[in-house]
């Protein structure tokens, strides 16, 4: 059993996108606007440098300069949950021993990606993880990106250890959330990952959601989880039908994330383009504008809800 109190991280967390100048560096003034802009929202918690922070695309000194961007903008207004994961167990620990060093509420972590681990391999990269930094440690399953599926049998040797405190479920049988969270208890957090079934999720056990489009309209998610919160399934469904729609927009571009950074940018934070291999949207795209404007009318109407 976790040794951690968890109760913080029961909200909406962002995954934070990375903001690059017009050279393709780390913007960090951009960064602290952006995190004020989510503070601003309403926002409780912000993930950094996972997926949608393209962590794997940058390299450790550009991760730790972008983890201490965020944690002297945020101070004690949002718990920040650090991604601390690289192909590296040596690499993650030392990004995880950071992560404490600048602020960080927790640190989380895929399995070593690349070489198809073993489980066993895996089970000693988060160990050696979670002993670099006294801070709650988040597993983040995500097999469709990294090819590993987390395992029940692991999971149990996992929970055996009293700094794993959550999981960021983004498999995408919802199922897997309802026996993960059986599994884990009360005091242990489970995160809906995939944000088409962020209702689902919840109503499967799950106790909140980290998400990468959560950015692009998070207003939207607030008002989701207000909705669940207070029983209301009814209006629930109904907004989630309507974020599931905007989502399957935003991916019908050549880049989600380059969507969603443009929608940032439309919407009054210049945080630049994504970093190759994905590719940018075009701010003056009809399709990209429109889409802008159907975010923020959904959100008016939202607050009818």
């Amino acid at each position: 059993m976790s040794k951690y109190d968890v109760s913080r991280f029961k909200n909406v967390t962002v995954a934070l996108n990375t903001p690059f100048d017009k050279n393709g560096e780390i913007d960090l003034a951009a960064t602290k606007k952006l995190t004020r802009y989510y503070i601003n929202k309403g926002i409780k918690g912000l993930y950094v440098c996972g997926s949608t922070g393209e962590g794997f695309l940058l390299d450790n000194e550009e991760r730790k300069r972008i983890v201490e961007a965020v944690t002297e903008e945020a101070q004690d207004e949002l718990a920040v949950i650090v991604h601390v994961g690289c192909a590296s167990t040596k690499h993650s620990a030392m990004l995880a021993k950071h992560a404490e060093q600048a602020g960080a509420a927790a640190i989380s972590a895929v399995p070593c990606v690349y070489y198809r681990p073993s489980e066993e391999s895996v089970y000693e990269h988060w160990t050696k993880i979670t002993e670099a930094a006294d801070l709650p440690f988040f597993i983040y399953n995500i097999p469709q990106l990294t090819g590993f599926n987390l395992s029940m049998n692991l999971f149990h040797r996992m929970l055996k250890n009293e700094r794993v405190a959550g999981l960021k479920c983004s498999s995408e049988p919802c199922h897997d959330i309802l026996r993960f969270k059986q599994a884990g208890g009360e005091d242990f957090i489970v995160f809906n990952g995939p944000d088409e079934q962020f209702l689902a999720g919840r109503l499967m056990g799950a106790d909140a959601g980290i998400g990468g489009t959560y950015g692009a309209m998070p207003e939207l998610y607030l008002k989701l989880d207000e909705l669940i919160k207070r029983g209301d399934i009814e209006n629930a469904k109904k907004l989630q039908v309507t974020v599931t729609e905007l989502i399957y927009r935003l991916c019908s571009f050549s880049s989600m994330y380059g969507a969603c950074k443009t929608i940032i940018r439309l919407d009054g934070v210049d945080i630049g383009d994504p970093s190759l291999p994905f590719l940018p949207v075009d701010e003056k795209d009809p399709e990209i504008i429109k889409l802008y404007q159907d975010i923020r009318k959904a959100v008016e109407e939202s607050k009818n809800l």
